[in-house]
């Protein structure tokens, strides 16, 4: 059974860092909109189309814009700390008793 242990803690360990990776870029891609940066900008279009990844399911049903403010990446990150929290700790405490 430790087998399925160690593949659910690497599991674990894969999924975290993705989902830090998702949040890193949500987090970068509003920074570069409230600054104005170089919407070309080959950074910019980087960052914009990996937290499009995440945001774009979010606006398709949620109306989240108020004004000038986009409230789609607070409630994109709200998402993915919420799996974090529950997917990722579920598989580490898995894993831990398969051990």
């Amino acid at each position: 059974m430790f087998i399925f242990g160690n593949l659910f803690y690497a599991l674990a360990v894969v999924l975290r860092i993705v989902i830090n990776f998702f949040e890193i870029s949500i987090i970068i891609s509003a920074l570069f909109s409230f600054i104005s940066f170089n919407y070309h900008h080959p950074i910019r279009q980087f960052f914009d189309s990996i937290s499009e990844i995440i945001e774009r399911p979010i606006r398709r049903y949620l109306n989240l814009t108020f004004g000038m403010f986009d409230f789609t990446p607070f409630v994109a990150i709200l998402l993915l700390v919420l799996l974090d929290n529950f997917l990722v700790t579920t598989l580490f405490d898995l894993a831990r008793l398969l051990r």
